[in-house]
């Protein structure tokens, strides 16, 4: 089995990602970790200058590379077969391109659980992907603050 991991590196994703693992550990496969980063269109002036602009996204694209990486060492070294992979774009459009281009069977993506104006205004990467998936997606909500799982 082939399981695409999408992830911020929040909690929340933490969570999902040992889903993920407990999934690949029981049924066997891989897992391919996901982090698709916004680039959004920053004009500087004064202090931020486009070219400070470019180093900001470059330093955050080079850390996210190295912290993906560190996930995917981690869960070789516990038996997973892992990789990652770093996109810029839409996020629910990069996940689905993804799941398509690897061929996943399912997609495992932690969710909020976001309602009303928080909902609405930030939308729902989660609810999106699942939509349009090419395959099943196991989404794995945040844990309230004292209550487990």
């Amino acid at each position: 089995m082939k399981i695409l991991h999408p992830t911020d590196l929040s909690d929340c994703a933490q969570q999902a990602e040992a889903a993920a693992a407990d999934l690949v550990g029981k049924l066997g496969g891989e897992i391919v970790l996901l982090q698709v980063l916004v680039e959004t269109a920053l004009y500087g002036e004064g202090i931020l200058s486009m070219p400070k602009v470019r180093a900001v996204y470059d330093a955050q694209r080079k850390w996210t590379e190295e912290a993906l990486e560190a996930r995917a060492t981690s869960l070789r070294q516990r038996g997973t077969k892992a990789s990652s992979r770093v996109k810029v774009g839409v996020p629910f459009e990069e996940i689905v391109k993804i799941a398509g281009e690897e061929r996943v069977d399912m997609i495992v993506m932690g969710t909020h659980g976001r309602s009303g104006l928080d909902r609405l205004l930030l939308g729902s990467v989660a609810e999106r992907v699942i939509r349009l998936a090419p395959c099943p997606v196991l989404t794995v909500r945040q844990a309230k603050s004292g209550v487990s799982q």
